[in-house]
């Protein structure tokens, strides 16, 4: 009987000298290079064993040349989206890409016009804003309404703003980020219709579609029927195996000729390939070995989460989304004065680095993203300090 792996997330592992982006671009973004950081949504989570074990099986033969896109990397992504999240999917609905903001930068291009408008639900992923307007469009911004605790998406005036005659693509972030956001079927499906009745495509990011906790389960929008024709569902093992740098992302487009011209547009600036490593990562990730793997990781990051809601919950003042996916925790700290002052207390007193709200769209103003997939000796202190900075101080 094989013996069951148990992953321990508990060990803090230094990154020093590994050039992580979360750590050495500290003193470019927040002016100080030891500021604890709990900002880039990567993990300071080690990659599971058995994944780091196919790379250097890989590693041991010295030549590294192109490489074609075999059937195991297909065949684990099928295997994946039947078995975690219930979509069937066909192998050549599926292109490969290094990002899952390059699929979204080639939707943009691929699928609109300069000058054409594309939907975002603000608070939302920087690049859904950047990125269209890199690209010559325009956001129509359609802002979350804040229900209870959570966001809701405010169809009624979504469905005025796609019904202008510009509105050509809709980014929607599924499960949401920063939010922590679960869609359910019926709102996935009312979207999925407006799109279809006003002749908008729909791109669905799913990049933390794994990270999902219970009672919660990701819906994708490959299992909502009227979304069929017209969506574009994208997904990583960056999130969920921490392997954001070996760049390996996937898009699958059930619909023939909206898969074409983002193919199309895939060619055009030669993007459409992951590197020979991100194949190998893909072919091993998406396996029974990282659906296992991924089991645990959920349990642990949910805790961190819940112990963290539970500290900044009891903090007057700050308002908290308690996530239903994601390893992100949103908070509201707009009664503790003006975000550039909050932001220089967090750093200065806290010694706490978090995404600021604004890097999200006008609506996210005030807030901050804390990273919650950290060990709990490093997470917990560092919550705690800042508890201890806004805890009947005023701003």
């Amino acid at each position: 009987m094989e013996e069951k792996i148990i992953y321990d997330f508990d060990a803090v592992i230094s990154r020093e000298g590994t050039f992580a982006e979360k750590y050495e671009a500290r003193e470019r973004f927040f002016g100080s290079a030891a500021v604890e950081p709990f900002w880039v949504a990567d993990m300071d989570l080690p990659t599971p064993a058995f994944l780091v074990d196919h790379l250097r099986e890989r590693l041991a033969h010295p030549m590294f040349g192109y490489t074609e896109q075999y059937n195991a990397v297909f065949d684990a992504i099928v295997w994946w989206m039947k078995n975690q999240h219930g979509a069937t999917v066909d192998p050549k609905w599926i292109s490969l890409s290094s990002s899952v903001v390059t699929s979204i930068s080639i939707a943009i291009q691929s699928l609109t016009e300069p000058g054409d408008s594309v939907i975002v639900l603000s608070p939302v992923y920087g690049p859904f804003f950047s990125c269209t307007q890199a690209n010559g469009r325009n956001v129509a911004d359609c802002p979350l309404r804040i229900e209870q605790g959570r966001f809701e998406i405010d169809f009624a005036a979504l469905e005025k703003t796609m019904a202008q005659a510009d509105v050509k693509l809709l980014m929607l972030c599924n499960p949401h980020n920063p939010g922590g956001r679960v869609w359910s079927p019926s709102e996935l499906a009312q979207l999925a219709h407006l799109c279809a009745t006003n002749g908008v495509i729909l791109f669905s990011d799913e990049i933390h579609c794994d990270i999902v906790y219970p009672p919660h389960r990701h819906n994708s929008m490959l299992n909502i029927a009227e979304a069929s024709g017209n969506c574009i569902v994208a997904h990583s093992i960056g999130k969920t195996f921490n392997t954001s740098g070996l760049q390996a992302s996937f898009s699958i487009i059930p619909d023939a000729a909206l898969r074409k011209r983002f193919r199309a547009g895939l060619e055009r600036v030669h993007a459409g390939d992951v590197n020979l490593l991100g194949k190998v990562a893909l072919a091993a990730a998406l396996s029974p070995e990282g659906a296992d793997y991924k089991r645990q990781l959920v349990d642990y990051l949910g805790e961190n989460t819940r112990l963290v809601c539970e500290k900044l919950q009891a903090l007057e003042g700050v308002d908290v989304m308690a996530p239903e996916a994601t390893f992100l925790v949103w908070s509201d700290f707009r009664k503790h004065g003006a975000w550039p002052e909050v932001f220089k207390r967090l750093i200065h007193n806290a010694d706490v680095a978090l995404s600021g709200g604004t890097f999200f769209g006008p609506a996210g103003e005030g807030w901050f993203r804390i990273n919650c997939a950290h060990p709990r000796s490093k997470l917990l202190p560092a919550v705690d300090r800042i508890v201890a900075e806004f805890q009947n101080k005023p701003h």
